[in-house]
C-alpha cells in the first residue's frame, strides 16, 4: 500500500515592496530616537533637541534600541524569508514609537510582548513547514529571550531585560553562524563546545529572572566562550582577504568577535560599559557587515562594493575604545566625544550604503 504524500505548503506570493520599505522605515525611526537618547544622555546632544518626550527617550533609549529597532529589524529580516506576519515588526516598531515618542511605556511593553510572541510563532511555523535544525533552534531560543526581556521590562525588572535583550542579539547571530560552519568539518569537540555554549547563555537568560547578579556573571563567562569559539572556527576567519562585499562582510565579523571577547572581560571585571561594548562593538560590527548582503533580500537593492563601507566601521571602533577608556575612567567629556563618534559611524554608514547603492543595481 503507497502512503501518500503529504501535500507541500502552498507559499504566499512575496510581500509588496512598498510594505517591506514601510516597515524598514518604522524601525529606522526607532534607531534615531534610540541615538537621539543616548546623545543626550552621553552630553553630546542638548535635550531640547528631542522635544518635550527629551526626558522620555532618554530613559528608554536602550529599551527602544533592542525591542524597538532590533526586534522589528529582525523580525522583519524572518518576515520576508517567510512571506507572512508583516506585523511582527510593526508592532515592535509602534511599541517605540509610542515608548519614547509619547511615554506609553506601558502600552509599549504589551505590544513588544506581542511582537515578540508573534516572532516565536515565525521561527516554529519554519521548523514545522520548513525544515528543523540545530541553527533555526538556537535563533528560535533567541527569539524567547526577547519575549522574556519584554516582559522583564513590562514588569520593571531592568536587570533582567538587559540580559534577555542581549540573549536575543547573540543567540540570533550565533544561530546565523552556526548554519554557515556546516560548510566547514568541525571535530565533535567543537560541535559539543557550541552546545555548551548555547545552554549557557538561555540559562543566563532564564536566570536573570531569579537571581541577576548571579546571570551577569554567568552570561559573560558563556560570552568569553563564544568569543573564542567563533574566532577559532567561524568561516569568517578563512574569508576575509575576499574581495567584494564577501571579505568586508568578514572584516566586521572578525572585528565584531574581537569587541565580544574584550566585552567579556569588561563585564567578568565589573564594569557597566561592557554591555555597550557587546551592543555596540559587537552587535552593530555584525550590523555593518551583513548590510549590504541583505538590502538585495529586503529592498531589491545591489550595492556595488566599496572599500569605503570600512570607514564607518573604524571611526565606531575607536569612538567605542574611547568610550570605554572615559568610561572605566570617569571622564565625562571622553564620553561626549564617544557619543558623537557613534552618531558619526552610523551617518557615515548609512551614506556609503546610499552611494553604494546608486552606483549598483
Amino acid at each position: 500500500m503507497v502512503t501518500p504524500a503529504r501535500p507541500r505548503t502552498v507559499e504566499p506570493p512575496a510581500l509588496p515592496r512598498w510594505a517591506v520599505g514601510a516597515a524598514a522605515l518604522m524601525a529606522i525611526l526607532n534607531l534615531l530616537g534610540a541615538v537621539g537618547g543616548g546623545l543626550v544622555r552621553l552630553g553630546a546632544l542638548p535635550a531640547a533637541d528631542l522635544g518635550p518626550t527629551g526626558a522620555q527617550a532618554i530613559g528608554g533609549h536602550g529599551a527602544v534600541m533592542m525591542a524597538g529597532f532590533f526586534g522589528a529589524l529582525i523580525a522583519l529580516e524572518r518576515v520576508v524569508a517567510l512571506r507572512r506576519g508583516l506585523w511582527v515588526p510593526a508592532l515592535a516598531a509602534l511599541g517605540g514609537w509610542l515608548g519614547w515618542g509619547a511615554g506609553l511605556w506601558t502600552v509599549s511593553g504589551v505590544l513588544w510582548i506581542a511582537s515578540a510572541a508573534g516572532l516565536v510563532w515565525l521561527y516554529a511555523w519554519a521548523g514545522s513547514n520548513r525544515a528543523m535544525s540545530l541553527p533555526l533552534a538556537v535563533e528560535a531560543s533567541g527569539a524567547l529571550a526577547l519575549l522574556a526581556a519584554n516582559a522583564a521590562f513590562t514588569l520593571g525588572q531592568p536587570e533582567a531585560a538587559r540580559i534577555g535583550w542581549s540573549g536575543f542579539l547573540v543567540l540570533t547571530i550565533a544561530g546565523e553562524r552556526r548554519e554557515l560552519t556546516r560548510l566547514v568539518k568541525l571535530p565533535a569537540w567543537a560541535s559539543q563546545a557550541f552546545l555548551a555554549v548555547w545552554a549557557g547563555s538561555v540559562a543566563a537568560v532564564l536566570l536573570a529572572l531569579l537571581r541577576p547578579d548571579i546571570a551577569g556573571m554567568l552570561w559573560w563567562i558563556t560570552m568569553a566562550l563564544l568569543a573564542a569559539w567563533l574566532l577559532r572556527w567561524d568561516v569568517a576567519t578563512r574569508q576575509w582577504r575576499a574581495r567584494g562585499w564577501a571579505g568586508h562582510t568578514a572584516i566586521c565579523l572578525l572585528v565584531g568577535y574581537v569587541w565580544l571577547a574584550l566585552a567579556a572581560v569588561l563585564g567578568l571585571l565589573g564594569q557597566t560599559v561592557a554591555w555597550h561594548a557587546l551592543w555596540l562593538g559587537f552587535v552593530m560590527a555584525m550590523v555593518f557587515g551583513h548590510a549590504p548582503i541583505m538590502l538585495p533580500a529586503l529592498a531589491g537593492w545591489r550595492p556595488e562594493p566599496t572599500r569605503w563601507a570600512l570607514l564607518p566601521l573604524g571611526v565606531l571602533g575607536l569612538s567605542l575604545a574611547l568610550r570605554v577608556v572615559s568610561s572605566v575612567n570617569g571622564w565625562p567629556v571622553g564620553l561626549m566625544l564617544a557619543g558623537a563618534g557613534h552618531a558619526l559611524a552610523f551617518v557615515l554608514f548609512g551614506a556609503v550604503m546610499v552611494r553604494a547603492v546608486r552606483r549598483g543595481r
